[in-house]
């Protein structure tokens, strides 16, 4: 397995209508992903006595990928010029292309494996999968066996998972009925940097990422996300059916 290089740029590749297109995004800050977080839409709202909920995250991936776009190559250009010679080239490029680049970044997903030693007391680890970067041929890499491993969380830190998740914000008077779900993510990010003890599948500059400080520091946002909400998730409890009589 070849380690995400957290330093280095990411190359989506998109192939549409027969051609290839590529585009070229720099890291992600966390004030960027935190800023995606907050711009996510997660509303409940009463309808005639019934509770219809939405979500839509596609207005906040447009503007990330705006933020963090530094390249693109295989369109077409008037002049012959390269893409980012035009003025206001990103907003030329086309929105189905920038969706598409979004959701490879919010790729990162938990797995469950079978793991040949029991849980390590005191120690929990988290594996994942996500779609990184171009392979430089045909397709995205898909990058498999990461692990974060975490110390175990506290009472407390629990709790507060527990009471951010919840949080929420009445929108236009309580008449209304509309409720915005606030999200913990950035909760989970700091009980991330909190927990971690080590990580695999990651580095820096081709070095890979072992020293605690620089992973709180260079782990991508979203994969602390994903990692810590794992971490917080109840496991499943093996339930046998008794036969009726």
């Amino acid at each position: 397995m070849h380690p995400i290089d957290l330093a280095k740029p990411r190359i989506v590749a998109i192939n549409d209508r027969g051609h290839n297109y590529t585009l070229t995004l720099a890291p992600i800050t966390r004030k960027q992903w935190l800023k995606y977080f907050s711009s996510t839409v997660s509303i409940s709202e009463n309808q005639n006595g019934n509770t219809v909920s939405s979500f839509d995250s596609s207005g906040a991936r447009l503007e990330l990928v705006n933020e963090v776009l530094i390249d693109a190559s295989g369109y077409k250009t008037g002049s012959g010029c390269a893409v980012t010679e035009l003025n206001g080239w990103k907003s030329l490029i086309p929105s189905a292309h920038r969706l598409a680049a979004g959701s490879i970044l919010i790729s990162a997903e938990r797995v469950q494996t079978p793991d040949d030693e029991p849980i390590l007391l005191g120690f929990e680890a988290v594996k994942m999968d996500a779609l990184w970067s171009w392979n430089g041929k045909d397709a995205m890499a898909k990058v498999t066996g990461l692990k974060h491993i975490f110390g175990a969380p506290t009472v407390e830190q629990q709790r507060r998972y527990n009471r951010d998740m919840s949080r929420s914000q009445v929108i236009g008077g309580s008449r209304t009925g509309k409720t915005r779900w606030l999200g913990a993510q950035a909760t989970l990010v700091e009980l991330y940097d909190e927990l971690i003890t080590a990580v695999e599948g990651y580095a820096v500059n081709g070095a890979e990422l072992v020293d605690n400080n620089e992973i709180v520091e260079r782990m991508d946002t979203y994969h602390k996300v994903v990692a810590a909400e794992a971490l917080f998730t109840p496991a499943t409890p093996a339930i046998e059916e008794a036969d009726g009589e």
